[in-house]
């Protein structure tokens, strides 16, 4: 039975488990060890970081997306630069591109590389689809689909957002919430990306500047994985554990509490004890 603990001023066996060792998790487990409280940390894989690592092949390094180091939270930030230190979290200025009917597109858009690379009578027929969009909006707003149509119109919509959402996360648009794509394209529309375009400086909302329309960012030397396999490090080195290649198959509670988790480790099952549990792991609901 594995148990973690920690004996604090009271004397108090603590016993944390955090399901998932990706950014959230290990982020869990690092403010803990900060705590002097032990944890456990459950893998499925057999590598840190979740969708935001960093894979080495023969010597070379790969993302597994972009993920880029941007936050307007002051904690997060501090965290992420006492993880990496000595020159290894390295500020970059931001080159996107969109390719689209076999040409570049810079993003954040510039006006003269938009008009001239989509044609001025497709750019008006974007215009006018935005138009219509704030005129006659689709309600109630409850796909993804639905949510970037009203912002930027339905032509755009489907020349962009569409196909490269859907390549990227396998997902039909019309399946996915509204609430997810304010999440991530939040503050966007057309018209704030246009005013980005034409005016000298970064696009904001009341909340500052809009994440999606960035120019510069911060990034670790060897990729985003160097930060979580630095803080699976420190956590290691503080007595928590990662158990790699382990599921969880099974989550026990009583009226009141979570009580215990059924895992299995390469084959073999095992119940783990807790008094506090963390669940980073995906959640996954029936089609």
């Amino acid at each position: 039975m594995l148990q973690v603990k920690n004996n604090g001023n009271n004397g108090e066996a603590k016993k944390v488990v955090i399901i998932g060792a990706g950014p959230a998790g290990l982020t869990a487990a690092y403010e803990l060890c900060k705590a002097d409280v032990e944890s456990v940390v459950l893998e499925k894989d057999n590598i840190v970081g979740g969708i935001s690592r960093t894979v080495n092949y023969k010597g070379y390094h790969f993302d597994i997306g972009g993920h880029r180091f941007f936050t307007k939270v002051k904690a997060v930030d501090e965290m992420w630069r006492e993880v990496l230190v000595d020159g290894k979290f390295l500020r970059r200025n931001r080159i996107s591109r969109i390719y689209y009917n076999k040409k570049f597109f810079h993003y954040p858009l510039r006006a003269t590389n938009a008009l001239f690379g989509l044609g001025i009578w497709n750019s008006f027929l974007i215009l006018l689809s935005y138009a219509r969009a704030q005129a006659f909006p689709q309600k109630p707003e409850e796909t993804f689909e639905q949510w970037v149509s009203n912002r930027f119109g339905n032509r755009l919509y489907r020349i962009f957002f569409k196909t490269y959402t859907e390549k990227v996360w396998g997902i039909p648009c019309n399946e996915i919430t509204a609430e997810w794509a304010a999440q991530r394209i939040k503050g966007l529309s057309l018209l704030t990306a246009v005013k980005s375009a034409l005016l000298a400086g970064q696009a904001k909302n009341k909340e500052g500047v809009i994440k999606t329309l960035i120019d510069a960012f911060d990034y670790p030397e060897r990729g985003p994985g160097m930060m979580w396999e630095t803080v699976a490090d420190i956590i290691q080195r503080k007595n928590s554990r990662i158990c790699f290649e382990t599921n969880v198959k099974k989550i026990h509670w009583t009226t009141s509490r979570i009580t215990e988790l059924e895992i299995i480790t390469r084959g073999r099952k095992e119940m783990i004890q807790g008094t506090h549990f963390v669940s980073s792991m995906p959640m996954s609901f029936p089609r």
